[in-house]
């Protein structure tokens, strides 16, 4: 073989091998600031029963990249030590979680890098707004609300994904309004994806929700009450899910909530409720609240996480606060 001829096969080898190399060569290394948060509100220290939580504490996020909040999903790992985040912009977030005992203490080694589609980086709010974050063994889901579009990733090792693929959706799943799609996603027990929509409403007012990927698909609804809408859901370690929700009024009053939902209710046609475990307002330490996660501690209690998207607005934070489920 000619030695040009040799060294063009050479270069084509090594180009094939490289798609994992150069994905990983796209995360960028970030500075993030953490100050904790001992209190919840007055009455409510770190350790202090809030509804039917108790308050563990939290951190406020700050960071001169610019790229750098917008945070509407959230996945922890399942020891809790290890955070995935995907901002509103088109950017996955990862990093270490530290601890004080049970009190968060500290972020590190966070990293940036575009989410990328069947067709490269996704185009960022305007264009696709990725809204809601399941991850489930090597796999992930992402769901963009104005495109109403959501996509599988798989994931290496370190977790870290390559482009994602779309997922087929039921066609009235499709019909969701523009911007009011589905912000919160979770996998079933059975590892089937359920989407619960935003402000995607049924004739009775409540919230239109599907269950995909399953041998039946089906769709169902969640009971809305006190025009509060979902913004994201996690599945329960000990079973269920936390719903967390949210509830605006321009310009000042801002209030969240979370509530229980059992899986077991979910079937097709049925409308679903569950119990309030935490509502909360500007009274307390929140913001605009928009990721939830769930995980068992060392101790083998449940710790749901929440994180806020601050909009990219200095009016805003970015908050991420952790709280103990009783059993």
């Amino acid at each position: 073989m000619p030695r040009f001829l040799a060294a063009l096969c050479a270069l084509l080898a090594l180009a094939l091998a490289s798609p994992p190399q150069a994905a990983r060569a796209q995360a960028t290394a970030i500075d993030v600031a953490a100050t904790r948060i001992d209190r919840f509100d007055v009455g409510t220290p770190a350790g202090g029963r809030y509804g039917e939580l108790v308050f563990l504490g939290g951190l406020r996020l700050t960071s001169t990249d610019p790229a750098f909040g917008g945070l509407s999903g959230l996945r922890l790992s399942e020891d809790g030590r290890r955070f995935t985040a995907i901002s509103d912009r088109g950017h996955w977030f990862r990093g270490a979680l530290a601890y004080d005992g049970r009190a968060l203490a500290g972020v590190a080694d966070v990293t940036r890098e575009p989410i990328r589609g069947p067709r490269g980086p996704l185009p960022g709010r305007r264009g696709s707004d990725t809204e809601a974050l399941e991850i489930r063994g090597s796999s992930a889901w992402i769901a963009s609300e104005r495109v109403n579009e959501v996509l599988r990733f798989t994931l290496d090792k370190d977790g870290r994904a390559g482009p994602g693929r779309r997922v087929a959706l039921p066609e009235e799943a499709r019909k969701a309004p523009f911007n009011e799609g589905f912000e919160a996603i979770a996998t079933t027990n059975g590892g089937a994806l359920l989407m619960v929509a935003e402000k995607f409403l049924e004739a009775n007012g409540d919230n239109r929700a599907f269950v995909v990927g399953a041998k039946k698909p089906f769709a169902f609804s969640v009971r809305r009450t006190e025009d509060f809408s979902p913004t994201d859901l996690a599945r329960l370690p000990g079973g269920g899910f936390v719903l967390l929700e949210r509830r605006y009024v321009p310009p000042f009053s801002l209030t969240i909530r979370m509530r229980r939902l059992d899986e077991a209710d979910m079937r097709p046609g049925a409308v679903v409720d569950g119990p309030v475990v935490m509502t909360a307002s500007l009274i307390q330490t929140i913001d605009n609240f928009e990721g939830v996660s769930a995980h068992r501690d060392a101790s083998g209690v449940t710790v749901i996480t929440v994180v806020s998207d601050d909009n990219f607005s200095r009016l805003q934070r970015t908050l991420m606060l952790q709280f103990a489920l009783p059993d």
